[in-house]
């Protein structure tokens, strides 16, 4: 989307009147690329801009989020609390629905295809991919497997287990989901001017080979990878219910009173007894442990072995790990989830002391707590975190003082408590996050210059895309360039009902639901899109990359 790097131009928005419709439909149309502008607000004040030609290309990782790879007739799902919009004991148990979830799987493959177009442009700069997590939606096993398939190639069976979709809201019959076809009479069509597309269910059922990601990869753990929903801990038997033939489609007649967001954490089971309808029962929708989530990734294909994952990893059971394959760079990949429940983040004691170690082994000095200096003995790399969890959204102490592993006295830390240790690591510069599926860039300034916190949109949602994130070192200060990049389908649907075209109505689809976790305007400002974000750096961490280009 940069003119500069005649990268992928953005998909604008327009909104038009729908024939027959009182509503009108936003329409998707491509726009021109957007320039990179500078940012300077963790620079010292007074201090003038560097010449590019001084400069060294350090990296270039590619950042993408969220997939929430959903199956669509699993009895954990929620989706006929959407109705219930307006009601505010259930508003934190929403969205539970998305319009174009049942051509997810197309949108994926379009995303990925689009991810390798980008690095084949330029292979050795986009040496690596980096998904921060929600992966799946509800931690299942066969969202699982889905989502490697996704991401190393192989068959994808969108509708496996729903019997064409008609065990999926798509397919139930209720005018409270959005079904294109022209029979259908439901609520999205009526009030959004969502469109009539004769085929597109059908067509988004038949199965197609995945091309895989053909960049190195490193996943991330987030909250939809280990909770029910994203949201709470599985209670002793679920699997039953998540592997029976029965899924609920409506709201039970006996909910708690209050909030229902706390009361689904305490005990999940509750929504599940209304109303069922019959489905396919399949084992492989049983929920899977973080360690099977690690071990899965040790065994899949591709490189870089485990995809970040390490035997310690599978052995501790533990979700955090770094990464020093790129030169010049520590990559601090951290589990922020909360397993006792709840959507938001946090760190346990056990990681924060890690994250400690971690920051002291790439640092030549730093600041102690009481703010003194500490000369050490680490080599200075730069130093990019990323976890599922910004620090807008490290909220989360759930649980009191029991640890995310289960062990006492495990205190959560929250935003504060990290940002501050982070803020005594001068060689800090960058934390890449998800969750929110909205683009945003903030300022983190701290005593030693502060770092760059970019959180990058959801795949699920509007407005699907990526982030090509590039690092260079100049003679002062890092630069981080962060290019958003659409995914490349048509920005307008043509009625072919391939796949291609399946992911096109997708993005148009979801560019349309106002009620999504982002909404309208996931895409963020100028300012949360293609930026060179400056960040002044130590003597001793450009010596030490000027010793690593040589």
């Amino acid at each position: 989307m940069s003119e500069q790097n005649s990268l992928p131009v953005v998909t604008s928005v327009e909104s038009t009147l729908v024939p027959g419709e009182e509503r009108p439909y936003r329409r998707l149309h491509r726009g021109p690329g957007e320039p990179h502008h500078e940012r300077r607000d963790l620079m010292p004040e007074g201090s003038v801009g560097e010449s590019r030609a001084d400069e060294r290309s350090m990296a270039g990782l590619i950042h993408f989020t969220d997939f929430q790879i959903a199956d669509l007739a699993s009895p954990s799902r929620v989706e006929f609390l959407q109705r219930l919009v307006g009601e505010k004991d259930w508003e934190r148990m929403l969205p539970a629905y998305r319009p174009q979830e049942f051509m997810l799987a197309q949108a994926i493959e379009l995303i990925v295809r689009s991810m390798n177009a980008f690095a084949a442009e330029d292979p050795e700069r986009w040496a690596l991919a980096l998904t921060t997590g929600d992966n799946t939606d509800s931690a299942q096993h066969n969202e699982l497997t889905t989502f490697l398939s996704c991401l190393e190639g192989g068959r994808i069976e969108p509708a496996v287990g729903t019997r064409g979709f008609s065990d999926a809201p798509v397919g139930l019959g209720d005018d409270h989901y959005y079904n294109p076809e022209p029979w259908s009479e439901d609520v999205w069509k009526s009030s959004l001017g969502l469109p009539t597309y004769p085929g597109a269910v059908a067509a988004s059922a038949q199965p197609f080979d995945a091309v895989g990601l053909k960049v190195p990869w490193l996943s991330c753990f987030g909250n939809h990878d280990c909770l029910v929903q994203g949201r709470a801990a599985r209670p002793e038997g679920y699997d039953e219910i998540l592997t029976g033939p029965s899924k609920p489609v409506d709201r039970p007649a006996d909910a708690p009173s209050g909030d229902k967001l706390s009361a689904y954490v305490e005990d999940p089971t509750w929504v599940s007894t209304g109303r069922a309808d019959e489905i396919e029962a399949r084992d492989d929708r049983r929920m899977v442990s973080k360690r099977e989530y690690i071990e899965q990734h040790l065994a899949a294909p591709g490189t870089p072995s485990g995809h970040g994952f390490t035997a310690d990893n599978l052995a501790t059971g533990h979700a955090y790990y770094v990464y020093d394959g790129l030169p010049g760079i520590r990559m601090i990949v951290l589990d922020t989830t909360n397993i006792a429940g709840h959507v938001d983040g946090c760190v346990d004691d056990a990681q924060f002391a890690w994250l400690e170690e971690r920051l002291t082994e790439v640092h030549s000095r730093y600041r102690a707590v009481d703010g003194s200096t500490v000369q050490a003995n680490g080599e200075d790399r730069i130093v990019v975190i990323a976890s599922h969890h910004g620090l807008s959204t490290m909220t989360n102490d759930f649980g009191g003082e029991t640890s995310p592993d289960g062990e006492e006295n495990g205190k959560r830390h929250l935003a504060a408590d990290v940002e501050e240790l982070l803020h005594r690591f001068g060689n800090v510069a960058l934390w890449l996050s998800g969750h929110t599926h909205i683009n945003k860039i903030t300022p983190r300034p701290g005593a030693s210059g502060g770092f760059w916190e970019v959180s990058t949109a959801s795949i699920a949602e509007w407005p699907v895309q990526f982030r090509g994130i590039e690092i260079f070192a100049g003679a002062e200060a890092i630069r981080v360039r962060t290019t958003m990049v659409d995914s490349q389908v048509p920005a307008a649907p043509d009625g072919s009902l391939d796949l291609v075209d399946l992911a096109s109505l997708h993005r148009e689809i979801g560019a349309n639901d106002p009620g999504s976790v982002g909404g309208l305007h996931a895409q963020g400002s100028p300012n949360d899109r293609n930026q060179d974000l400056l960040v002044p750096v130590s003597p001793e961490l450009l010596r030490s990359l000027a010793r690593e280009s040589r």
